[in-house]
């Protein structure tokens, strides 16, 4: 059962990709996912358990900051704690994000839900289920990414769990 947050609400542009013919919507993931690795210094997972990384992490351990667990997750309280993993971003790690054409449902042995940072500034984030993305833009940014077809829209939303003071 979930709780209703007392996460204060931040300014994100949301795109939702599910209804999006696959080969677009791929293709718009990438051009946003490269956006934002242009940008991000970190990256965070949700993963199952926080005694193992997902056996697709394993190779990035090196890259590894922390891992640590909070009731909080899509911006409401939990009764069954969340697990994330925090990265710190390499080429590889970049090339292994891109390698995962879609935004949603990578499978078993992968993380989910990548979040993105620039310090402790939230980036990006993702429900990947969902096939949706919240993003800091700023306005002409969004402007330049409808022009090319997305369908950004600016909404006022907690972030996934209390982040850290800038």
């Amino acid at each position: 059962m979930q709780e209703h947050s007392e996460i204060k609400e931040e300014e994100f542009f949301y795109q939702e990709f599910g209804y999006i013919p696959l080969p677009e919507r791929e293709e718009k993931w990438q051009k946003l996912l490269s956006f934002v690795l242009d940008r991000a210094d970190i990256v965070e997972f949700i993963i199952g358990d926080e005694r193992s990384l997902p056996p697709s992490l394993e190779p990035f351990r090196s890259n590894l900051i922390k891992v640590f667990s909070t009731h909080w997750k899509y911006g409401s309280r939990r009764k069954r704690p969340v697990t994330y993993a925090r990265f710190a971003i390499s080429n590889e790690l970049k090339d292994f994000l891109v390698s995962r054409r879609t935004i949603g449902r990578w499978g078993e042995g992968y993380p989910e839900d990548p979040l993105f940072y620039r310090g402790n500034e939230l980036i990006m984030w993702v429900i990947g289920h969902e096939d949706m993305a919240f993003v800091r833009l700023s306005d002409d940014e969004a402007t330049e990414f409808n022009k090319e077809g997305f369908s950004l829209e600016k909404v006022k939303i907690p972030p996934p769990y209390p982040l850290p003071e800038s």
